[in-house]
């Protein structure tokens, strides 16, 4: 019989909707052939994502929790008057905590994983061993977000929060038996804040049976992003496309068409669209806009982690343009698997480089192709993380 272990999520995963519900369904996948898995699930009854889609062989518990719109005034309120991360106060579940309490205390978990900083509160109140799956460091993303946002009352609020993101990460590692990141890159980060194990670098990856390689160019000049625009590192390098590199591009290549899909869109980004700059609302499917896709941008001006982005475009055959924060954390050569550039006429050059030199683009793809089959492949990924686990398990 399997050993159990619990999994506790912030919002259920997904195999195609974003980052997170995309790793943690994969992770929740691998876990699932070598443990008999219990996921506890917080659920936002006003969230667009639903209950998402587990793999088969996981059992599902669900937390309701009230609606995001209220936790985050509450969340910013008991930040500023009592202290602490707005991140702790934003998913803190009391509920969360006594079901984990009261299963551990039949279960007797080998693992209780946190697939989520934001969530390992509570995994921790469990009193069993926990595991802490960081799909980026946040304190890092709030004090770039201080620096880049375009916002200056958002600025204002990143850069009081960053250190005290940062003091909540330094309490959880130095608490968690094992932790688990998305590239050396943040590894060494971590290690910076005296965690009690050794981090165990756990890349994100892509389905690469799902998101086939294209045999054939799209035959269009469609620039395509995807991400979550409730996010303010995404929300921000859209409006810094649409305002510096965008009238560059069309200048270049008048006939290009950018396509945007991502949910929650602020008002302001919403005003951006146009005949030729399309936002799209959210999706679950990215792969119909992969296939017209002649390029694939990142214009990111912070963030954390890697982006799951770039994978599926390289896995689909679409050449990928980024920041080289956009595309931090992943082992792409420059220039031959993707092109890294920072300012906005080097961007624009890029792009319409690749849209103007099919065959150059062509190049590129296939480049990257070869390097997500050899490296970032989902089920090899996953079986290395939920074997390392038993292992350890094993162990004692």
């Amino acid at each position: 019989m399997k050993p159990p272990v619990f999994s506790v999520l912030p919002r259920p995963p997904h195999p195609s909707r974003d980052g997170l519900a995309i790793r943690n369904f994969q992770l929740l996948r691998a876990l699932a052939a070598e443990f008999r898995v219990l996921a506890f699930s917080l659920l936002d009854p006003e969230r667009a994502y639903g209950r998402g889609e587990f793999p088969p062989g996981v059992e599902v518990e669900w937390v309701p929790q009230p609606p995001r719109k209220r936790r985050r005034v509450a969340a910013a309120a008991a930040s500023l008057a009592l202290g602490g991360a707005y991140s702790e106060w934003l998913y803190r579940s009391r509920e969360l905590e006594r079901v984990l309490g009261e299963r551990a205390r039949t279960e007797s978990p080998g693992w209780v994983v946190a697939h989520s900083y934001h969530v390992a509160p509570a995994a921790l109140s469990s009193g069993c061993r926990v595991w802490i799956d960081f799909h980026n460091l946040d304190s890092e993303i709030w004090e770039r977000t201080s620096e880049s946002s375009s916002s200056a009352p958002v600025g204002l609020f990143a850069r009081a929060q960053s250190p005290r993101v940062r003091a909540l990460e330094r309490r959880l590692v130095c608490a968690a038996r094992g932790i688990s990141c998305v590239s050396a890159r943040d590894a060494a980060a971590l290690r910076e804040l005296g965690p009690a194990a050794e981090p165990t670098v756990v890349p994100n990856g892509v389905d690469l049976e799902r998101y086939g390689y294209r045999m054939e160019s799209p035959g269009t000049e469609v620039l395509f992003f995807v991400g979550d625009l409730s996010w303010p590192p995404n929300a921000d390098g859209i409006r810094w496309f649409a305002s510096a590199v965008w009238p560059l591009v069309k200048a270049l290549r008048p006939a290009a068409r950018f396509e945007v899909l991502g949910r929650a869109a602020p008002k302001d980004v919403s005003r951006l669209a146009s005949a030729d700059f399309a936002l799209l609302g959210e999706g679950e499917d990215t792969r119909p806009h992969w296939s017209r896709a002649a390029v694939a941008v990142v214009p990111l001006l912070a963030g954390g982690g890697s982006r799951l982005k770039i994978l599926e475009a390289a896995a689909c055959g679409v050449p990928v343009v980024s920041t080289p924060v956009g595309a931090e954390g992943l082992e792409l050569e420059p220039e031959s698997e993707i092109r890294l550039r920072e300012s906005p006429s080097e961007f624009a050059a890029a792009v319409a480089e690749l849209l103007a030199d099919p065959a150059a683009a062509r190049r590129q793809a296939s480049a990257a192709r070869a390097r997500v089959e050899a490296t970032y492949g989902w089920d090899r990924i996953g079986r290395a993380f939920a074997t390392e686990l038993a292992r350890r398990v094993e162990a004692g």
